[in-house]
């Protein structure tokens, strides 16, 4: 194992945070070895990964696999479930 001799701080949201702290006791690792083999992980897939404007170009030059209609359908289905979920968490 590589001599660990790099100490930083970072600010985190709670959730991150909690998010650190169950994946340490779920892997059976400290809070470190999980940032470090999350980082790694992404690392190794960032140079694999679309960007934004990668997802608009392909979708400009393919066809889409459903109508434009269904298509609108999912978006304001997908709406519908959004404010939905909205109202339900500003509701607690």
């Amino acid at each position: 194992m590589a001599r660990m001799s790099i100490r930083a701080t970072y600010a985190l949201d709670e959730q991150t945070d909690q998010r650190i702290k169950y994946l340490a006791e779920t892997w059976r690792v400290s809070q470190a070895e999980v940032i470090r083999r999350s980082v790694r992980e992404a690392a190794e897939h960032a140079d694999n990964a679309l960007t934004p404007a990668d997802v608009v170009a392909h979708y400009r030059s393919t066809p889409l696999l459903r109508s434009s209609q269904e298509t609108r359908r999912r978006m304001e289905a997908a709406r519908e479930w959004r404010h939905e979920d909205d109202e339900l968490r500003s509701s607690r």
